[in-house]
This record gives C-alpha cells, structure tokens and sequence, in this order.
C-alpha cells in the first residue's frame, strides 16, 4: 500500500504490530524513514541493524548517528558489521557513509581522549591503548581497533579530527602495520609518536617506563620514526630514564626480566652513551643461566635435551640467551662505547659468549672480541644424573641437594623438572622433600611416596589428620615448600595440646 494513503494512526499500528527485521527491511528500502523514529522507539529501544538501515539514505545520516547515543560499544560495532547483511539486497550495495565511521569512532574514544587529557590518567589511557591488561586490549579498545583495521581508507582523516585524532594516532602507531601507513599519514602520526601525555604524569617512575617502552615498540613497529624524528626519540628516551632512574641498579635477582626489556628499548631509541654504558654494566650484573642437561621427561615442559647439544645449542633452546640478544642488541647501537661492551663480554656465562660468536646479526668487531676470550675450563652446564650414575658417587644426597641449590636460579620449566627429578630419585631423603613445594610433593610423587609421608607425619593422630584436611582445604601457596606444611601441621597439633593441658589445670580443684 502506498505510504500516502496510509493516515498517520494507521501508518503507527502498522509499525507497532510490525517484527524489528520487517522494520529493518523496510527502512533498508526507504518504506520507514528517520520521521517513523518516534513511533519505533516508543515501544522498542534502539537497535543495530535499525540504524544501519537508515543510514543507508544520505539525507538521514545525521538523524541515524544521533542514536548511536542509546548503544554501548559492542552494538556500536554491530551497525557496521551487520551493514552488508542488511543491504544484501541493494543493488547495487549501498557503502558506508564515512560520518557514520566517524561518529562510532567519535563514541568509542571518548573515554580514552578523557584520560589522555588529564595527567593523573594519561598513564592508564596509554596503556589502555598499547596492550591492556595481560597483552591484550580491553574490549572498547579492541572494538575500536577492529573498527579502525576495517576501514584503513579513512585512517587519514580520522587521525586528524581535531577531537579524536590524538586517541586515533595512537591506535594506528601502536597497532597498524608500518606498510599501511604512508609517509604522509605516519608524518600526521608524529605529534603523537612520543606519548607527550605522559611528560607531566604524577606516577614518575611508571609513566617513564611506560614511555620508554612505547616509544621503542613504536621505533621498532615503524623504523621510519628513527629517520623522521631521532632527536625527539633520543631526547625523550634519555629524559624518561632519568625521570624515572630506569638503570638503578636491580635491588632483587627476579628483576631481571625487567631489566633486559629496559635495556632492550634503550638500545632502539637511546643515544646517550653514558646511559647505554650503564645499561651493559647492568646486563653484566645479571646472574648467570642456569642451563641444565639430562632432565627426565617427567612433564610436558620438561626440555628436549640432548646429550650431543652444544652449549650455545643448550642456551637457546632453553630460552636462556635473552641477555646475550640484548647485549648484541644495545652493542649494535652505534652510540653505546665498545670498551662497555668488551667488559660485559668477560662476565657472561660461556653458553652466552658462545651463542653471540654465532649469532648473525652481531657486529664484526663485537664477534671477535667474544673469540678473544680465553675458553672457559668448565662449560658451566648442570647435568641431571640417573640414579645408576648417582649410585657410583659417594654421597649422592650431596649431589641432589647441589641441583636444589641451583634450582632458584632456574628457568622457571626448568625450575619444576629439577624438583621432578630430585622427587623421583630413589637417592631422595627426608631433609630434601621438605625444600619441595608441597604442590610437587604431593600431585607429582608416587602414591606410596606420598602415602609414607603422610603417614609418618600423621600417625594415628586424628588432630594432626585434621589440620591436614584443613590445610589442603585452602588454597596451597605454590611457594610453600613441604616442610613448611609439616611444620603447620605440627604446629597445629602441638596448640592444641597445650590448650588442652592449660585447660585440664583450670578444671582442676585447687587443694585445700
């Protein structure tokens, strides 16, 4: 029926008594237009596939995004991911008004143009941004970066909208590979490139770590950024690690994680070289590898290893040769002094001076400072011994107990497989379980190891088989070795015995 022989009643029970995908399809083809909104939305809430349909129609763009208002970022995704299944039938297919993009854009990065523009938030915006909570984004981050990945035509003008621009450069810096962004659109990314939100952030020592690291991924994602602007880069990078005193020396072994990726970042964007000097005296301080052979294929992390596997071989296959990469990596830096990197060199494990001798991309004159260092008399290589070989040494107990001492200096797979072997060895003694979490003890040992050990903690002692019960009932710290449990149990049993006893002496009637 034509719309105009429809009265207005009519025309609004029609919509009323009409299905959300009839009124979609209607929309689609022009039959339900913007003016029909009132009488929709009485009844109903907005919905995606609502405004994809009427933004199909130039002249009801403008009305389609002001519902954008009543959807929350994954319906906001919907109106465009549902655009091609809504207009199926269009021929031909409608494209997507570039200010319906805009306007969903304009939406998901509101939040995130907050932060940025205020010091005490720009930190959490920023990391919001790169990579969230556990190298992921968030879901309105993500959301918007599928957005912006789908649509890479409108990169250039959305990163310069003079509201949402700066969110948008950010996106496409961190995100967008370097062979989508031409010369022209990576120069409109520049202001940018450096996180100048961050200069005036409260948290110091974070928001100049974080800087650093944002720049180098960035430096790295795009080497352009070192031809454009390396002063900028150098300047930033230098203030940043003396704001944030980023190469003091590490206070805990368990920093150096921390340390190599500081290092690794100084090494693409720093040219200061007193900073890099003190970055390679710092690699230098880092404790050796713990590189181990012969494990027992006890767990599906425990390493291949075999016997004939150099030691270079050993280091890189037990993902031990960070600090040779980073040390490779920052004497490749044309500004860090070599007699920094010479020294480093005669403090690395012979693994890791091995593996750079071999290593491609280390520099001529680094390569044969490393070979002209003395060999070493001891490989430096722990080995995991079988029980057969253990029974030909004096004091095998001895030699397990040398495994548990170098195990804290571990890999942390390497870490479980040496507690594996020392649980499974039959040379294993009382003294030793007891430096084993009590997780190993009790989910990796035999059932009649464990039963035994049990037992001759427990007894017949039903107090002590309760604080048992109760300890394995909360949750087990993984770093609670099984003495401590032992400990506890006792413990337990012996308060309870004293209170006991200093309850019998209150009952008991005082002589006359």
């Amino acid at each position: 029926m034509p719309r105009t022989t429809l009265t207005p009643g009519l025309r609004a029970r029609l919509i009323d008594a009409s299905s959300p995908d009839q009124l979609v399809a209607m929309a689609a083809t022009g039959t339900v237009t913007v003016n029909d909104l009132p009488t929709i939305t009485a009844k109903r809430r907005t919905w995606p596939a609502l405004i994809t349909a009427l933004a199909a129609h130039p002249h009801q763009v403008d009305q389609a995004t002001e519902l954008l208002d009543h959807l929350g970022p994954e319906d906001l995704e919907n109106v465009l991911a549902c655009w091609s299944d809504v207009h199926r039938t269009a021929l031909p297919p409608p494209g997507i008004p570039a200010p319906l993009v805009e306007a969903i854009c304009h939406r998901l990065t509101a939040p995130l143009a907050a932060d940025l523009a205020s010091p005490q938030t720009a930190l959490d915006g920023i990391h919001r941004i790169a990579n969230g909570d556990g190298g992921r984004l968030a879901d309105c981050e993500d959301i918007l970066w599928r957005i912006l990945d789908a649509h890479p035509q409108q990169w250039a003008s959305l990163a310069a909208d003079p509201c949402f621009g700066q969110v948008v450069r950010h996106m496409l810096l961190e995100h967008a590979p370097t062979q989508k962004l031409d010369d022209a659109l990576l120069s409109t990314c520049l202001p940018s490139a450096t996180c100048p939100e961050l200069t005036d952030a409260p948290q110091h020592i974070a928001s100049a770590r974080e800087r650093l690291r944002r720049i180098a991924h960035r430096a790295r994602q795009h080497p352009r950024l070192l031809t454009l602007i390396p002063d900028t880069l150098h300047t930033v990078a230098a203030g940043s690690v003396t704001q944030g005193r980023l190469l003091r020396p590490a206070p805990r072994t368990d920093c150096a994680p921390g340390i190599l990726r500081i290092v690794e970042d100084l090494a693409t964007v720093g040219a200061a070289p007193e900073q890099l000097a003190l970055a390679t005296q710092l690699l230098a301080q880092l404790p050796w590898p713990l590189l181990v052979t012969g494990l027992p294929r006890l767990s599906p992390t425990a390493w291949p290893t075999p016997q004939d596997d150099a030691p270079h071989q050993l280091l890189e296959r037990q993902y031990q040769h960070c600090r040779a990469q980073a040390l490779v990596r920052i004497a490749s830096n044309p500004s860090t002094p070599s007699s920094a990197v010479t020294a480093a060199l005669a403090s690395l494990h012979p693994a890791e001076i091995a593996w750079i001798r071999l290593y491609p991309d280390t520099p001529l004159w680094c390569t044969r400072a490393a070979a002209a260092l003395p060999d070493p008399p001891e490989p430096g290589i722990l080995r995991i011994l079988t029980d057969s070989e253990l029974d030909d040494h004096p004091d095998p107990a001895n030699t397990l107990q040398t495994w548990l001492d170098a195990r804290l200096r571990a890999d942390p797979w390497v870490y479980d497989d040496i507690c594996s072997a020392v649980l499974c060895s039959r040379h294993r003694t009382t003294a030793l379980l007891r430096q084993l979490t009590a997780r190993h003890v009790l989910t990796q040992g035999s059932p009649h190891m464990t039963a035994k050990l049990v037992l001759s903690t427990c007894g017949n002692n039903p107090e002590r088989w309760a604080a048992l019960l109760n300890a394995l009932e909360s949750p087990l710290d993984d770093e609670a070795t099984f003495g401590q449990l032992v400990d506890q149990i006792t413990h337990a049993d012996n308060k309870l015995q004293t209170n006991r006893q200093t309850s019998m002496l209150a009952d008991t009637p005082s002589s006359p």
